[in-house]
């Protein structure tokens, strides 16, 4: 099975909708290319979390699911509040409605023995009333629900890998910009002695810079031990060349095929 991997589209800002519409372009005009029926995308859809933005993302995501495919979107920093900064409780209900249809996370969908996990990367950081910086933070609740979603995984024989997908870089240090409690979820994603992994890859975005962390001097893949980790980066960016990068993942695998587009 492949699947394609999206994040941090922006709609809203600059000409991302156009950009954003040659991506679902090209997907639905390539299916013999990328064989995929699946598409994710690691948050930060719009650029302020503002109604008009969600209407212009839902245009998107209806042409593909119109055809055939499963969109599964959780939400960034960007698409609960005014320029990723502070939180909306109308913003985190229209992400619900009009883009993910999930109301609880972690959310499981499972296609073709493959088992999709969306994590919430701003539950606990929305329950602040102050500002927040571009921070996320998932929260105890949620861990311990994905913790027990993982057990539960590793004894379904019908599951042959598990992805986990959120928003936040659990890589990324930067002040009030990274993950909060991103030790907590390692601890609970990585890979038991002598067991087999809990997760098998572990996707997100957030940094607008795509890098799968199998450098061989700096292994998060082999310490964590999940077989593939990977930030998607912005997809609607332009390279040198002017081409947008879109990454299809083999499940099976665990391989990254890089598709350039104009």
């Amino acid at each position: 099975m492949k699947f394609i991997h999206l994040s941090d589209l922006h709609i809203g800002k600059s000409n991302n909708r156009e950009k954003s519409a040659i991506i679902v372009d090209w997907i639905l005009n390539n299916k013999d290319k990328h064989q995929s029926e699946l598409v994710i995308i690691s948050g930060d859809v719009v650029d302020d979390g503002k109604a008009w933005q969600f209407d212009q993302a839902k245009e998107q995501l209806t042409r593909m699911r119109e055809n055939g495919f499963t969109v599964l979107a959780c939400p960034g920093n960007h698409d609960y509040g005014l320029g990723g900064f502070q939180e909306s409780r109308l913003s985190q209900a229209n992400f619900f409605s009009l883009i993910s249809g999930v109301k609880e996370y972690p959310h499981l969908k499972v296609i073709n023995g493959q088992a999709f996990i969306l994590l919430d990367s701003m539950a606990k950081e929305i329950e602040s009333i102050e500002l927040w910086g571009a921070q996320g933070n998932l929260g105890e609740e949620q861990l311990q629900k994905l913790d027990q979603m993982l057990e539960d995984m590793a004894e379904n024989p019908a599951v042959e890998n598990v992805f986990v997908v959120l928003h936040h870089h659990p890589f990324d240090f930067l002040y009030y910009h990274g993950l909060r409690d991103q030790a907590d979820l390692k601890g609970v994603i990585s890979q038991r002695l002598n067991q087999p992994p809990r997760v098998n890859g572990l996707l997100f975005g957030h940094k607008h810079i795509e890098n799968r962390f199998n450098d061989p001097e700096e292994n998060k893949e082999e310490l964590f031990g999940i077989d593939l980790i990977y930030a998607s980066g912005q997809t609607v960016e332009r390279d040198q060349e002017g081409k947008m990068v879109i990454p299809v993942i083999n499940a099976e695998e665990k391989t990254i095929e890089r598709y350039l587009i104009q």
